[in-house]
């Protein structure tokens, strides 16, 4: 009687073991599913959607196919969605990067000496990023050309003049 109990509460120890197995695995899809790098993923997802949906709207007021009594409600909604969803996507980056630097170990100067920068490092503004997601009607910025620094070679004159902000009134004399 005593092996038939055993056997009985070996049965449920077996049964136990394999729903708690279940529900293990079950937690870590979840917690994948669900961890702070899928969540910033989907933020940027989204925040793309809803940009690209406002870029839309514009592109059909401008061509004349949606009125702007239309217009107005819908881009300001689509722009406080696309702003929260930006605004809590730098906040959750911020948090992994916080939470990434807590767990890494501050390196000592004597293991790990400061390195300086490789040349390939230093580039100029745009070319860091590759072409813009969402086209435009005018170009980026950093893709406009520099007009040089004055005193160099492209600018032989120096620099320019201050002007006075009432050049048609004399200055008064000095006492």
């Amino acid at each position: 009687m005593g092996r038939a109990a055993l056997a009985i509460k070996y049965q449920e120890l077996q049964e136990v073991a394999e729903s708690c197995a279940d529900k293990l695995q079950r937690l870590e899809e979840s917690m994948h599913r669900w961890s702070p790098h899928c969540a910033l993923g989907w933020l940027q997802a989204e925040l793309e959607e809803a940009e690209q949906e406002a870029e839309e709207q514009m592109e059909q007021l401008l061509l004349g196919e949606q009125s702007l009594e239309a217009f107005l409600p819908a881009f300001q909604r689509g722009r406080a969605l696309a702003h929260l969803r930006r605004t809590q996507a730098e906040k959750l980056q911020e948090l992994l990067r916080r939470r990434e630097r807590s767990a890494q170990p501050a390196p000592t100067a004597a293991v790990d000496p400061p390195k300086p920068f490789p040349a390939a490092a230093v580039l100029p503004t745009g070319a860091a990023r590759g072409p813009p997601a969402v086209p435009r009607s005018l170009p980026p910025l950093d893709s406009r050309p520099v007009p040089p620094l004055k005193g160099s070679p492209g600018c032989p004159l120096g620099p320019a003049p201050l002007l006075s902000p009432r050049p048609s009134q004399p200055e008064p004399p000095h006492r």
